[in-house]
């Protein structure tokens, strides 16, 4: 996912993937608003309202994690976030 979504990054905004100035994440149960694995490919982040960029899509939060922390919390043997199941 994260090799596709920096693909489709290049592609359709070359500036903003040259500067770094992307997020790739994914939202973390229950915030979740669909029930199925999808990455969110945000560019150029630098322009993102600031509600969402400092809200929904902010990388750290209890909501919201960056694709690199998945990868490599998957390739530890932990779970793909580290918050237990509220609900």
């Amino acid at each position: 996912m994260r090799d596709m979504g920096l693909k489709v990054l290049e592609g359709e905004e070359p500036d903003a993937f040259e500067r770094g100035d992307y997020a790739l994440c994914f939202h973390v149960p229950p915030f979740n608003s669909v029930d199925h694995l999808h990455l969110h490919v945000l560019a150029p982040l630098s322009e993102m309202n600031c509600v969402y960029r400092y809200g929904k899509y902010n990388c750290g939060t209890r909501w919201c994690t960056s694709d690199l922390d998945v990868i490599g919390r998957l390739k530890g043997g932990d779970a793909a976030v580290p918050y237990k199941q509220l609900f």
